[in-house]
């Protein structure tokens, strides 16, 4: 038996965070040939699958454990959970059939009934047919026509109807490690339009375990900079390419729901549960009516 079983524990979430976070989207962006086909690409896609199957088995993992699951499993789970994952970055276990699985437990439609293997497609720079993006999120409803600044009311109009419910004295949600610097110079050298680069950058600003709204954004643009709206902010951040370092998924509809202008990251949109596991992992909680618990961040500086 270990002398230390909290530094054993830690490492283990360590291993796990290390391998779910960065290894396996890393193999997946770069296409790596040890899976024949990459259905997902995003961090909370791999931990849905890894921890559907390895921790809830024959139902999701969120039946079995509370979230953040890193803080909750147990040693043996975090063992199993890793196992896994290392077998997925290994080859020896079949993504695309570990994917059915979790989202056959889910009662979601097969991928493979629907069409969707996303690992056939091209490079991400065709991203505007991959719903599979949290990117997509910010896709505009096409029945919604685009908003001009002279009819976009003021970013306060909206601020009534944003949760005032106050943040638990005891969530403490955890700070970010990851150091943005490297995200704001790749956004800074890119060829995105100055607005885009200015909104995705006031992303980087949101700690980890907190969230933002579009009217916030557009609040602290419209002080700082020049005049805005919620829709323009969305738009700004849609094709993100950089998500989920650059995390447009913090940033939720000012009535405190999942938002996206009644797109697939929406409250009834087909990826709303992958958004909230993702704000879940992270600390951020939501009520019985699907409704963001807490205030919104508003701290952001610059313009």
């Amino acid at each position: 038996m270990s002398e230390n079983p909290g530094r054993d524990i830690e490492q283990l979430r360590e291993k796990w965070n290390e391998l779910y976070k960065h290894r396996l989207p890393a193999l997946a962006k770069a296409r790596d040939p040890v899976q024949p086909t990459w259905p997902v690409f995003l961090d909370h896609c791999f931990a849905r699958i890894v921890l559907d199957n390895a921790i809830g088995k024959d139902k999701p993992w969120t039946e079995v454990i509370k979230s953040p699951a890193v803080k909750n499993m147990s040693e043996d789970q975090l063992r199993t959970a890793i196992d896994l994952a290392e077998h997925l970055a290994s080859g020896k276990a079949d993504l695309v059939a570990l994917d059915e699985r979790s989202l056959e437990v889910r009662g979601k439609r097969s991928k493979k009934r629907k069409g969707e293997g996303e690992g056939t497609r091209s490079p991400p720079k065709k991203r505007k047919n991959d719903t599979g993006t949290i990117s997509s999120y910010f896709l505009p409803s096409p029945s919604s026509p685009p908003k001009h600044n002279s009819e976009s009311k003021p970013p306060q109009a909206k601020t009534p109807n944003e949760p005032l419910e106050p943040e638990s004295p005891d969530s403490n949600p955890p700070k970010d490690p990851m150091n943005m610097q490297p995200h704001l110079d790749r956004i800074a050298s890119s060829t995105l339009t100055p607005f885009r680069k200015l909104t995705l950058s006031l992303l980087c600003q949101i700690p980890r375990g907190q969230f933002t709204t579009y009217a916030a954004l557009s609040d602290h643009i419209s002080r700082t900079s020049h005049k805005t709206c919620a829709r323009a902010v969305g738009n700004a951040m849609r094709h993100n390419p950089f998500a989920p370092g650059v995390p447009c998924h913090r940033v939720l509809a000012a009535d405190g729901s999942l938002g996206g202008f009644g797109g697939e990251w929406g409250r009834r949109g087909r990826f709303a549960e992958e958004k909230m596991m993702l704000l879940g992992e992270e600390g951020v909680g939501f009520d019985g009516r699907g409704r963001v618990r807490g205030r919104p961040f508003r701290g952001f500086e610059g313009g």
